[in-house]
């Protein structure tokens, strides 16, 4: 029998008080059941990076769920080492189970002490690849309905394998993240003296163009990042792949090289149930990503018809819309991160996320609006909107489009302007002047894009490529009483209401958008060399990242609350939230993409980066669905009282008075 110092026997006793403090021993079975929600199966799995960011940022003190290595140090033998690979194991178990859309186990400390209890070999340490792969096929019991395989790739000269497999010298272990499989990289770590202290494990959580970004045990919440390099050994025949910290930070630093790459992936389980569940956030940003790829590959990127066909299969037209007409319910926190997340491919497709401006037609009983919205969720339809005119564009109760009644019907008359994707649309959602409301009231319409008198009158933008931009007219155009959303007159709460909600959709798309291109910035910025060096040398082209990205952060966070106001139903408080976020929102986008554009010089001027396309798309958003200016004025009205509005609307009435009586 081992003897334990009582030394060691404090530090565990210490440890176990740490890891009842941080996780709550107390619990009840029935508060532990409630605490993990019960798992189910998803028909995709997410990706490396969204998982690990999703643990990271729910992690904190009151719901702990992440085991640091620190945590676990004192359990294993101090000659051992070995408490980095358990951590490894136990972060990578609540990946897993994110990336499978399942809620991330509750007591992850108290799992851990009971995997060292069912496990004492653990207290040894030295954990060699098979006691790794080990490690594994415990923790896969928390993850239902999945088994795990593990494949294991070694460089040449590793230690910790005689048979191999390893690695080809030519291309190098393969560390492109990919749904539904984590990788996890071991590398030895040598002391500039020469001194191998051993192995430390990461996750690897995402792969640029030039470095990757791992989740280190040690410092979980921090993502570090590195440079892959290959380097020729004196020693031998072949090239070794060693781990550097960007910049030259790594001189008189420890040496990491690569020495194993474990690759995890999730595969259903056939001796368990299979069971269908709605997709996690996470799993739905992955899916845009697979779609987006191949929809890019074949040059139908901004197609929204596209999106909307091939989008069904994962459920994307009907995230916003209720279950009750097939759709998912998302709330508006959900959705929020969906359209940032595809505004960074591209501003256009914030129009093909969720029930768009289908939406207001879901609460219509005609057979008309059942057949549209049930397309809708198909991915066989898509709705345009038909708001301004040549003369009322903020100001809707100038509209001149007017409706008569005919029967139980409407005779509408007039044209719209300024409106985007007619020639996409299969739908259009058209508003007019009341025809028998007060005045200033307004109808909507639904109509097929095709309906009898209805004619398109294209003009052209700078932007929207691949959809049309233009208008529409109508003469006495007979419209039958199916196709009047709400009542005649009540128009404009359904543009009230649909339009808070679509201005925050569009504020996220636009952070989106602005963040990517800073992304693209810092990648530019990097490897364009000017004058013997990277041009990332001048601070001066590094200090709008951080000044924009923290801006668009705090837009990302005031959204959030805006957000939660909408889905408790408070609209009045989050109306002013809304209209300045979309106007600051999109105006600090505009300055990221402007900067990133104008950092590639003469090439972010052509089309071979899609940056010249955001900053054109972002200008036309900053008037679509309310001007950046009409929106500030909003938000000075809730703040600071309806005199100062009314100053300014009376001003320009006065004004428009004195131009007539000249």
């Amino acid at each position: 029998m081992k003897v334990i110092s009582k030394t060691k026997m404090h530090q565990v006793a210490l440890v176990a008080l740490l890891l009842a403090s941080s996780c709550p021993f107390w619990a009840s079975a029935a508060q532990a059941e409630e605490l993990a929600e019960k798992p189910a199966l998803n028909r995709v799995l997410s990706s490396t990076t969204y998982a690990i960011r999703t643990i990271q940022d729910s992690h904190s003190s009151e719901t702990p769920l992440i085991v640091r290595q620190s945590e676990l140090k004192a359990l294993v033998d101090t000659d051992g080492g070995g408490a980095c690979p358990i951590s490894a194991a136990l972060i990578a178990m609540q990946t897993l189970r994110s990336m499978a859309g399942q809620s991330p186990h509750p007591q992850p400390h108290r799992y851990a002490l009971r995997l060292f209890q069912d496990h004492p070999e653990l207290k040894e340490g030295r954990i060699s690849n098979d006691r790794f792969v080990s490690l594994f096929r415990w923790v896969s019991e928390n993850i239902e309905g999945y088994d795990l395989q593990v494949d294991v790739v070694s460089a040449k000269n590793s230690a910790y394998t005689e048979s191999g497999p390893f690695w080809s010298d030519e291309n190098g272990p393969d560390l492109s993240p990919r749904a539904g499989e984590l990788c996890v990289l071991a590398y030895t770590v040598t002391q500039p003296g020469g001194n191998v202290q051993g192995r430390h494990f990461v996750l690897l959580k995402d792969r640029g163009e030039t470095q990757i970004r791992v989740l280190n045990p040690k410092d979980p919440m921090k993502d570090y990042q590195f440079n892959v390099e290959k380097r020729d050994s004196p020693s031998t025949r072949y090239k070794r792949m060693y781990l550097e910290s960007p910049g030259g930070l790594s001189k008189n630093q420890p040496i990491h090289e690569l020495n194993t790459v474990f690759k995890v992936r999730l595969v259903p389980s056939h001796s368990k149930p299979n069971s269908a569940a709605p997709m996690t956030v996470d799993q739905m940003k992955t899916a845009i990503d697979e779609l987006a790829e191949q929809l890019t590959k074949e040059g139908k990127l901004t197609s929204p018809r596209e999106w909307r066909r091939r989008g069904a299969t994962i459920g994307l037209p009907g995230l916003d819309l209720p279950k009750s007409v097939g759709g998912s319910d998302w709330d508006a926190l959900q959705m929020l991160e969906v359209f940032r997340h595809a505004g960074r491919y591209n501003l256009n497709l914030r129009d093909v996320v969720g029930g768009a401006h289908g939406r207001p037609a879901v609460a219509m009983e005609s057979k008309v609006a059942k057949d549209a919205v049930k397309k809708l969720v198909e991915g066989e339809a898509y709705f345009a909107v038909a708001i301004t005119e040549e003369n009322a564009g903020t100001d809707t109760k100038s509209m001149q489009s007017m409706a008569v009644r005919d029967g139980d019907g409407f005779r509408l008359t007039g044209s719209k302007m300024w409106n985007a994707r007619l020639r996409q649309a299969t739908h259009v959602v058209l508003y007019t002047a009341s025809a028998e409301g007060s005045p200033g009231a307004r109808s909507a319409f639904l109509l097929p894009i095709d309906h009898p008198g209805l004619v398109i009158v294209d003009r052209y933008a700078h932007g929207l490529t691949g959809n049309s931009f233009g208008g529409l007219k109508f003469d006495k155009m007979y419209v039958g009483p199916e196709h009047l959303i709400g009542k005649d007159g009540g128009g404009g709460k359904i543009f009230e209401e649909h339009f808070l909600y679509w201005r925050l959709m569009q504020a996220a798309a636009a952070i989106g958008c602005g963040e990517r291109a800073l992304e693209i910035m810092a990648g530019r910025i990097r490897q364009r060399h000017v004058l013997g060096g990277p041009i990332g040398r001048f601070t001066h082209l590094q200090q709008p990242i951080g000044e924009n990205l923290t801006k668009l952060r705090m837009a990302m966070a005031l959204a959030r609350e805006a957000a939660r106001l909408y889905d408790r139903g408070d609209y009045d408080a989050a109306e002013p939230l809304v209209n300045g976020i979309k106007a600051e929102g999109v105006e600090t986008a505009l300055v990221a993409c402007d900067e990133a554009m104008r950092a590639h010089g003469a090439l972010g001027y052509s089309r071979e980066v899609d940056l010249g396309d955001r900053v054109r798309d972002l200008m036309g958003l900053r008037i679509a669905d309310g001007t950046t200016d009409v929106m500030r004025m909003t938000v000075v009205r809730e703040k600071y009282g309806f005199d100062l509005w009314e100053m300014s609307m009376r001003s320009n009435a006065e004004t428009a008075t004195k131009e007539e009586t000249k």
